[in-house]
């Protein structure tokens, strides 16, 4: 999901005016973010993962 329209003659395929209803699309990869705390088990924590254009 994408909070810009995906698709410029659907206004509602973007989360910000779609909402709920806005559709999913196929992405070719995925950027993540990973934070480590050495006090946690396990040390790493996911703390965003979204869809990636590259």
């Amino acid at each position: 999901m994408s909070k810009q329209p995906v698709d410029p003659s659907d206004p509602l395929s973007g989360y910000k005016q779609g909402g709920l209803n806005a559709k999913a699309y196929d992405v070719t990869g995925v950027d993540t973010r990973i934070r480590y705390d050495s006090s946690r088990n396990p040390p790493f924590t996911v703390m965003t993962s979204r869809p990636s254009k590259s």
